[in-house]
């Protein structure tokens, strides 16, 4: 594994889209060797230290190594409820083998603002 999480930015999403269910984190492994993953999580917060604004408490653990994170869809209700902004997150990963925690990834999680409305 890399120092540092590894850096991935989600492309803008318009608030109150729903969010559909995606693969974040493919294939986990350490010099080719698939690493199991027992559990996963991910926050959106608007600052380091803000307030959670979006979270995936429990992400799912999919693959035949038990090595990919997979992001559950959040619906357009949750998603309009998130104010605009160039939001940041991180994915906390728990290793299977010792339970060590690692921040897999982080980024920006930008949302903007929806232009159709009810």
């Amino acid at each position: 594994m890399a120092n540092g999480p590894g850096i991935y930015n989600f492309l803008p999403m318009v608030r109150g889209d729903t969010f559909r269910a995606r693969n974040l984190a493919s294939d986990v492994s350490q010099d080719g060797v698939p690493l199991a993953l027992t559990s996963a999580r991910m926050q959106v917060r608007a600052l380091v230290g803000g307030n959670v604004l979006l979270e995936w408490a429990s992400c799912e653990i999919t693959g035949d190594d038990s090595n990919t994170v997979r992001l559950s869809a959040k619906t357009a209700d949750e998603m309009q409820a998130l104010p605009t902004g160039a939001h940041l997150y991180d994915l906390e990963v728990i290793f299977a083998s010792d339970g060590a925690k690692l921040t897999l990834l982080a980024g920006r999680f930008p949302i903007i603002e929806d232009i159709t409305r009810d």
